[in-house]
């Protein structure tokens, strides 16, 4: 016999009725599982957010370290000086006769200017000048760098300041301008410090970079306003954004 129209009808709503309590569990099963997810990519943040804060404190610390040990590092360079192009006679390894050298050719024609000038009441003679000197590694070909350790920081500013007006200066030079320092001298620097002054003075924008006195400062281009770098540990692009 055929299936009554009743009997079909209450299939139909058992089956729906079914059908309506597997989809509300599953709804149930998807709020729960997705608030689960929720909870926990939350607390995935939170924990990033304080590894990120842990990080970024350690980082600071380790710059402010960084910092101090550099600056302890300049502040043994600071009656330093670092020449270039010296060409040595007879032994390189001899440090008392590179000494008399320096002294002779390249720092006495600047005492002298800085007597003239009245910045210095008398030349020193060279022992009461020059510490020590040595030589550092150089490239294949040329003559190497010179570290140059003066008996104050007075002698050192005095050169420094002088050498512009008076080091001995070559022969040849291009027209209009004038000849090159035979022997250029330089103030004696941490390499960071030299490294991150040369990455600002090649940046866009920047006309000019320079150090003086353990600090670099420079200008923007169109400006004459000096500015200074209060932290190498600043990128140049944050410094000049």
């Amino acid at each position: 016999m055929p299936p009554k129209k009743a009997s079909l009808e209450e299939l139909v709503a058992a089956l729906t009725d079914k059908l309506d309590t597997l989809s509300t569990q599953l709804t149930t099963q998807q709020t729960e599982h997705f608030e689960k997810m929720e909870e926990l990519v939350k607390g995935l943040k939170d924990e990033n957010t304080k590894l990120k804060t842990t990080v970024d404190t350690l980082q600071e610390e380790n710059n402010m370290l960084k910092s101090k040990l550099l600056n302890i590092e300049q502040h043994s360079r600071r009656n330093n000086i670092r020449i270039f192009n010296f060409k040595v006679e007879g032994d390189e390894q001899d440090c008392e006769a590179l000494g008399d050298q320096i002294y002779e050719r390249a720092l006495l024609p600047i005492l002298r200017g800085a007597v003239s000038k009245g910045r210095l009441r008398e030349i020193p003679s060279r022992n009461r000048l020059i510490c020590s000197a040595h030589l550092l590694p150089g490239k294949e070909g040329k003559p190497s760098p010179i570290i140059c350790r003066l008996v104050n920081n007075f002698f050192r500013t005095v050169i420094l300041q002088c050498r512009r007006e008076f080091a001995p200066r070559g022969m040849v030079s291009a027209p209009g301008r004038a000849p090159p320092y035979s022997y250029p001298i330089f103030e004696d620097v941490a390499s960071e410090i030299f490294r991150y002054s040369q990455r600002l003075a090649a940046a866009d924008g920047v006309d000019a970079a320079w150090i003086a006195g353990g600090v670099i400062r420079y200008r923007r281009t169109g400006s004459d306003t000096i500015l200074i770098v209060k932290s190498i540990f600043t990128t140049v692009e944050e410094l000049l954004s």
